[in-house]
């Protein structure tokens, strides 16, 4: 049960990268009451001062299989950042993003062992306070989450694929039905609470957040994408209609909605669970791009955080089932059933095939049905 058979698939998804060097593990690094085991990768030429990235790994998985596995250990030699390499205590190798202890800021947790070792990196490792990044994949996605909303102290921006909103899987179970299949639905300003309930009191400027999904994802339904919208866009304050919205971005069949400089959200046509890490465009998420060994690490702007907001009534479709995997539109004007035939930025046929009709799911996609 758990996450045992569902993320076994996403070690078989990732491709191996050599990286030159080699992961190192960190002991005695601070509060960590959980037993999470720490690795590090630190490329032989730096950044000055370096950037942090925290890559979490799925469940089945370990800090090992997410370093040989994503390209972040390759970037780092590129770039010259240090990467960090969490390994989840918990059997099953999922991330306890659960309970009250690790959604709340510096009361326990797995996530605390994880603020432990950022503030460890920061002292012994020179990293810079002000570039501090996380991603992570499904556990490492909604761990990714947790950081966001009970550290945003210490993380500038976080990048996760195929998660869940914030406090979307607390409760007294390591699993939660309820929101893995969608059906824990919200409304903007509740979520957004949620977020601000792991750090209460915070008033500094908050990380930006981007997150990725597929359609077909069965195991983590992609309501959770729509859910995780209403909840980001309240935390910054902005309307849940996409300021940009473009389409085959990064790939084929993905849509990219920006909600301001602060949310970013990634719909992935047809893919199921997971979407394959993306490290580059995590990459110039975090701006880190131009990054080189050497050279001193891009400051963020010091723009004050929006006040929290419930932005416009125009919320995304709240059906429990995810839609079925997108079929590519045949030659000519006509979009295939399942296909998107309409939205913010679409430049595909409008019409549907005979039988189907061209239905609106939300302001930046519609199908046919």
């Amino acid at each position: 049960m758990l996450f045992a058979s569902l993320l076994a698939l996403v070690s078989s998804a990732v491709g191996a990268f050599a990286a030159a060097g080699q992961l190192q593990q960190v002991t005695n690094f601070g509060p960590n009451p959980t037993g999470v085991q720490m690795f590090v990768y630190k490329p032989a030429k730096l950044a000055s001062p370096p950037p942090l990235i925290v890559a979490m790994h799925y469940c089945t998985g370990t800090a090992q299989a997410y370093f040989s596995g994503t390209q972040y250990a390759n970037l780092a030699d590129t770039h010259g950042f240090i990467v960090v390499y969490p390994d989840a205590p918990d059997p099953g190798g999922c991330w306890d993003v659960h309970t009250t202890a690790t959604l709340t800021h510096d009361q326990g947790g797995d996530s605390l062992a994880i603020a432990s070792m950022v503030r460890f990196a920061i002292q012994n490792y020179g990293v810079d306070p002000n570039n501090v990044f996380a991603t992570g994949t499904s556990s490492g996605a909604m761990m990714t989450n947790v950081l966001m909303g009970a550290y945003p102290d210490l993380f500038k921006a976080g990048s996760a694929f195929s998660g869940v909103p914030y406090g979307c899987f607390g409760g007294p179970s390591l699993w939660n039905s309820q929101c893995a299949t969608g059906q824990l639905i919200k409304t903007p300003q509740q979520w957004g609470d949620m977020v601000r309930s792991g750090f209460p009191g915070f008033t500094g400027t908050r990380p930006k957040f981007q997150f990725w999904h597929g359609t077909a994802d069965t195991t983590l339904y992609p309501q959770n994408f729509w859910e995780d919208i209403k909840q980001w866009t309240n935390v910054f304050g902005v309307s849940q209609t996409p300021v940009t919205n473009t389409t085959n971005d990064p790939l084929r069949g993905y849509s990219r909605a920006s909600f301001g400089p602060n949310v970013q959200a990634i719909l992935a046509q047809g893919v199921g669970h997971t979407v394959p890490e993306q490290a580059n465009d995590v990459l110039a998420w975090f701006g880190l791009t131009n990054l080189k060994p050497g050279s001193p690490a891009p400051q963020p702007p010091a723009t004050p955080s929006a006040p929290p907001a419930t932005p416009p009534a125009t919320p995304p479709p709240t059906t429990a089932a995810p839609p079925p995997p997108a079929t590519p539109p045949p030659t000519g004007a006509t979009a295939a059933h399942w296909a998107q035939c309409g939205g913010i930025g679409f430049t595909g046929p409008t019409v549907c095939a005979a039988g189907f009709t061209c239905t609106a799911l939300n302001d930046y996609y519609s199908q046919c049905l």
